[in-house]
């Protein structure tokens, strides 16, 4: 029987994690993921890239003293409307909560392009980490009705390339394997610590 690694996935969103945790299963099932739902104060920055690091080194700060030496994954995902200037960005979720659905969708025009960006760190010591970047590319739509999870507000206005679906239809089907950035990441994750 192959032996199992533990690997934490730093993230108070259970949604979040069932994801990961369930592609994880599927596609690397020598490797243990366990939620530790830390919340971790993020860094005040258009750099995204940035954002990730600091909040996998303070990831890695709390988590050991509960889990000594136990690797770590943390994601910071964020969306870029093309009209505008690293906008949203890493300002994604504060955006969302000081407009709200309506207020968004006064930004943009249907059709309008937009990606989400994402970077995955893996940290094994405060200073040793690896970066995986998952991408998605669409377009924006602006549906009549708010219907999306609450948690994952932009999938009710993401459409990916390539689908006639937004986020929030595909997830948990068959197809969304194609369109999901994080795991976009994991997959290059996967694939990178298999060759280790």
């Amino acid at each position: 029987m192959p032996h199992t690694k533990e690997i934490l996935y730093a993230t108070g969103n259970k949604g979040k994690f069932d994801e990961v945790a369930t592609f994880m299963a599927e596609h690397e099932p020598s490797i243990k993921l366990i939620q530790f739902p830390a919340e971790i104060p993020e860094i005040q920055t258009l750099d995204q890239r940035a954002i990730a690091i600091d909040k996998a080194q303070k990831a890695w700060s709390l988590a050991n003293q509960l889990h000594p030496k136990t690797p770590i994954l943390v994601d910071d995902a964020g969306i870029y409307f093309e009209n505008y200037n690293q906008f949203p960005g890493s300002l994604t979720k504060f955006i969302w909560h000081g407009l709200g659905f309506e207020g968004m969708k006064k930004l943009y025009t249907e059709g309008d392009p937009a990606q989400f960006l994402l970077y995955m760190v893996y940290i094994t010591e405060q200073n040793t980490y690896e970066i995986f970047e998952g991408t998605c590319e669409g377009t924006l739509v602006k549906p009549a009705q708010f219907t999306a999870h609450p948690s994952l507000p932009y999938d009710a206005i993401f459409k990916p390339t390539g689908s006639d679906k937004t986020y929030e239809h595909l997830r948990g089907t068959p197809e969304a394997k194609k369109y999901l950035y994080r795991l976009r990441a994991l997959q290059k994750f996967l694939a990178w610590h298999k060759q280790r």
